[in-house]
């Protein structure tokens, strides 16, 4: 302790403006951190009287402007999925159909279905680190193409798992999972992966979010099989 004290003496004698001005900083930001907690609650007081002194005509308003709004992205989406069924049942050549609503994926060649099998769709997600690094992860909508058909791949654990788990994210060569995205994998243009269920890692439970697993792996293996390169993939 006293060597610490003989230290802060040297530098204010040494360095007395830099001394200073650090102090004063420092008990700057501790006055204004204790002024906004102490404000908190009076912030708190104001939204409520401010939502007390609305009237009842004002508050419908403002719910039915926030409800319009909500409703206009629902709208949104159904007219593209309404969209995209019927570029799906117009398109003559084979395709798949991915309906996310019915959670099944569909085999077609023009507008008759070949095979059809269930999918679980991974939800949409948003993962922050406490660095601030953020991972959206959101369901495909629209048109893709079909990229990569791969078979057993090995999978690199994605960070975001870790930091969803408040875990330390562990180094790469720690995180190949042989078989994590199952025995067959149908990877889009847009990163999209529609795959069987893995027998281990992160993903043998639940779906990733913004990917679809396929439950049957002899579905899968046919329809599979049966896939080009640049097929159409309709997701709605």
């Amino acid at each position: 302790m006293e060597d610490q004290n003989k230290g802060v003496k040297e530098i204010r004698r040494r360095h007395p403006f830099f001394f200073w001005g650090m102090t004063a900083v420092i008990l700057l930001l501790l006055t204004a951190s204790v002024v906004v907690a102490s404000r908190i609650p009076q912030y708190r007081s104001q939204a409520n009287e401010f939502d007390q002194a609305m009237t009842e005509t004002e508050r419908e308003t403002r719910d039915r402007i926030l409800n319009s709004e909500a409703r206009r992205s629902e709208l949104a989406v159904a007219l593209l999925q309404r969209e995209l069924r019927l570029s799906a049942l117009e398109e003559r050549s084979i395709h798949l159909a991915l309906d996310t609503d019915s959670s099944t994926l569909s085999l077609r060649h023009g507008p008759a279905t070949l095979r059809q099998i269930r999918v679980t769709v991974g939800p949409d997600s948003t993962v922050t680190s406490p660095e601030g690094k953020t991972w959206r992860l959101v369901q495909a909508l629209g048109e893709r193409h079909l990229k990569e058909k791969v078979t057993n791949p090995t999978l690199t654990v994605p960070e975001w798992v870790y930091v969803s788990r408040g875990q330390p994210v562990a180094p790469e060569a720690e995180r190949q999972v042989e078989g994590g995205l199952g025995s067959h994998v149908l990877r889009l243009d847009d990163g999209t992966e529609i795959h069987t269920r893995p027998e281990a890692g992160p993903f043998a439970e639940g779906a990733r979010p913004g990917a679809f697993i396929v439950e049957s792996e002899r579905d899968m293996r046919a329809m599979f099989d049966a896939l080009q390169l640049d097929t159409p993939v309709y997701i709605y």
